[in-house]
């Protein structure tokens, strides 16, 4: 299982809701959660359309500081989700996409958000996200409904030297 890069058109193609949840879905989960523990990949999240499966699934990490003061990530299958609310309040964050690298913007999106969804077992579950996982959560929606997050950058796209270069300021001020 690899990940799929721009331009290819699978990634502005809209997916099909899981109708099956068999060992062909826990393998497709168990994938694309190892791609994301790769050490050679810094992603957030990923979702199904990214490794050639046009199936509404998406993996989101939320991300969190344990006792020992280490960062930690906990792995959410989300199948068949949908956005049951958002907040008025907005967000915006410098994304990435692991299909297309060495490019980063600015994106506003949704402070909070609630989805309903079905794990990789089809137990209904429904999860509230502030923040940054809010954030991955509402890209790797949009990947399943064929949207990139370059169509929403604002003020255009950076690569990454240039992110760097825009930190390394925005901190010294």
């Amino acid at each position: 299982m690899e990940i799929i890069l721009v331009p290819n058109k699978i990634l502005n193609t809209k997916t099909e809701p899981v109708k099956k949840f068999d060992s062909e879905l826990k393998n497709l989960v168990q994938g694309m959660k190892e791609i994301l523990s790769r050490d050679n990949v810094s992603g957030a999240g990923l979702s199904a359309p990214q490794v050639g499966v046009l199936k509404q699934v998406f993996i989101a990490k939320k991300f969190f500081i344990n006792p020992t003061g280490k960062e930690e990530s906990i792995d959410f299958a989300i199948v068949n989700p949908q956005i049951i609310s958002q907040s008025k309040q907005t967000a915006t964050m410098f994304e990435g996409c692991l299909s297309i690298p060495n490019t980063f913007g600015k994106v506003e999106r949704a402070r909070k958000v609630t989805i309903k969804y079905q794990d990789e077992n089809g137990e209904l579950k429904k999860l509230k996200a502030d923040g940054f996982f809010a954030t991955v959560i509402q890209h790797e929606y949009d990947h399943l409904q064929g949207i990139l997050f370059t169509s929403k950058i604002i003020g255009g796209p950076l690569n990454e030297d240039e992110l760097d270069e825009l930190i390394k300021k925005e901190r010294n001020l």
